[in-house]
């Protein structure tokens, strides 16, 4: 009886002592530098329904979903200023002003212009480097015609 008791004190004590080692190993940092390393935070964007005129007519909508990222350390220095704000009113300038990209035969080269520049224009109108890169979550266009009346 006591060799079986003995026998679990001592597999309890390996697993703790080996838990703990493990942990304590994970989390130092590899390479022994004390960098600290920022979190990267995703901010999902509501979606933006914009109208799409020509001709002095509408032709249909897009609907855009978006999200950006930013790192975690940035932001808290100024709460008054919301970068989902900006990022939504540049969203919806772009692709109601932008003629150069068709939204009726969209190609894969004008997401990544779209999204490079919603990231360009964030960050000039925030005044620092708040938005580290937007993603195009989905971009649909309904043509006027398919709409329910």
């Amino acid at each position: 009886m006591l060799k079986i008791l003995l026998a679990g004190l001592w597999t309890c004590a390996v697993t703790l002592g080996g838990t703990y080692l493990g942990v304590q190993w994970r989390s130092r940092n590899p390479g022994g530098t004390s960098e600290h390393v920022e979190k990267a935070l995703e901010h999902k964007i509501r979606p933006v329904t914009v109208p799409i005129i020509a001709g002095g007519a509408v032709k249909g909508y897009v609907s855009a979903e978006f999200s950006f990222v930013r790192f975690a350390s940035e932001g808290h220095d100024t709460p008054s200023l919301d970068p989902e704000s900006f990022f939504m009113d540049e969203a919806f300038r772009l692709i109601y002003s932008d003629t150069q990209i068709d939204f009726t035969n969209l190609q894969k080269t004008d997401l990544s212009k779209l999204s490079l520049q919603l990231t360009e224009n964030v960050n000039r109108r925030m005044g620092r480097s708040v938005v580290k890169e937007t993603l195009v979550r989905n971009v649909s266009f309904v043509p006027r015609e398919d709409l329910p009346r």
